[in-house]
């Protein structure tokens, strides 16, 4: 109950903004987990083989590569309703053609939708929340939206099993009628948040200051330490993601035996462990550190992938998905990140991180395909423990520093 009472004083304080934006992500949270485990075995039931279906997500990141700079930028330039709304309208168009789909081509088209709609929503949304909270209350503030849409969001899996079930099982007949259901609440649920939305201009600039791209983006580096080791970790990071994300439910289903119901009982059990621990790591985060926090929580992620690839029975994997919602609990990576520059860089920063992690992205998928049709399905997964092992985690410990204390001591000051 003090964990309830807690958080309804925390919303309490928060602007409107703040609230709207929490409609948009649980909305959009629920409406996501009634597709989000059949993605690519849609895709593949409409052709695409394992090697097509990293090379569409290859195609998405080259296009989101292209886009984060100036998306970045225009984070920082212009009012922030708009440049979401715009986002939100491709994501919109993106579901719709899922929805639609004759055959992996349509897929294709849609994961070329769906950069402008990271780029130009899901980043305005951080810088939002960013601006909106306090930076003693900005992990926090972050874990409580991941909470809040997570609650609303785990109903979701079970009904969709059962309805793919009733429509026909893992096969596009079965899974399509979740996509359309899934446009019709994104119409419903962006058009209200959108209407309901203040407006946010950008962080005020000398008047007399001149536009110039390329000198706002060298800008970005003009302050901060340790941003060039946050880029090798981001983007390895970004490696991996791409790398095994359009493979871990297909793999689910063709070697580990997973039905329906386990696929959406994996959602279920992830989103489960992230809404337990989410709040505690973020308490964490914001009174002993980001980094911390953020460290805390990898080992749980070693034990995903491990499961995953081990699992003697498809029920194993559930416990696999739980340490994966672990792994993902809290807001410290994000909010850790966007305090490495000032407030007013924000947005250029997530377009330098973007366009590095969306060059990665470019190979890792048709890697990662290569790896699971022709070397070994079960070492595309245990990769991403080794270079987190020896690589990333001891950039993270050694080269980038605490965000915490340095703010802690400009507000004392």
């Amino acid at each position: 109950m003090q964990v309830v009472q807690r958080s309804r004083e925390f919303l309490r304080r928060q602007n409107h903004n703040y609230r709207m934006l929490l409609v948009r992500a649980s909305g959009a949270t629920f409406l996501m987990n009634l597709t989000n485990s059949y993605q690519s075995i849609y895709t593949t039931a409409l052709g695409a083989d394992p090697v097509t279906l990293g090379t569409m997500s290859s195609i998405g990141s080259a296009i989101n590569m292209v886009i984060s700079l100036p998306s970045g930028w225009i984070s920082d330039r212009y009012d922030l309703k708009k440049v979401m709304g715009i986002g939100m309208a491709f994501q919109v168009l993106m579901i719709a053609l899922y929805a639609l789909a004759q055959d992996w081509t349509w897929i294709l088209v849609a994961m070329m939708v769906n950069p402008f709609t990271m780029a130009l929503m899901m980043r305005s949304q951080s810088v939002m929340f960013s601006r909106a909270l306090k930076d003693e209350e900005r992990a926090q503030g972050f874990a409580l939206r991941q909470v809040i849409a997570s609650t609303i969001g785990i109903v979701a899996p079970i009904p969709a099993a059962l309805l793919i079930d009733y429509f026909g099982g893992l096969n596009v007949q079965g899974i399509r009628p979740m996509y359309y259901i899934r446009f019709i609440g994104l119409v419903i649920v962006y058009g209200y948040v959108y209407m309901k939305l203040d407006s946010v201009p950008p962080m005020p600039r000398p008047k007399e200051e001149k536009t110039n791209f390329l000198r706002d983006i060298r800008e970005v580096f003009s302050e901060g330490e340790g941003l060039k080791a946050f880029l090798v970790v981001s983007g390895l990071g970004s490696f991996i993601m791409g790398m095994t994300m359009s493979f871990i439910f297909l793999y689910a289903a063709e070697i580990k035996g997973a039905d329906t119901l386990t696929l959406g009982l994996l959602s279920t059990a992830s989103t489960l462990s992230s809404i337990v621990f989410a709040l505690p790591m973020s308490r964490l985060a914001d009174t002993r550190g980001r980094k911390l926090a953020f460290l805390l929580t990898r080992p749980a992620r070693f034990l995903f992938f491990l499961i995953l690839v081990y699992a003697p029975h498809p029920s194993w994997l559930i416990l696999a998905w739980a340490c994966r919602g672990i792994s993902m609990a809290g807001s410290s990576y994000q909010t850790w990140m966007l305090e490495l520059v000032p407030a007013e860089k924000r947005g250029r920063w997530l377009g330098v991180t973007n366009t590095i992690n969306s060059l990665v992205r470019i190979p890792a998928p048709i890697i990662g395909g290569m790896l699971y049709e022709s070397v070994n399905p079960g070492l595309l997964f245990l990769l991403p423990v080794i270079l987190e092992a020896v690589i990333r985690l001891p950039i993270i410990y050694f080269k980038i520093p605490e965000t915490l204390k340095k703010r802690s001591v400009a507000l004392n000051d």
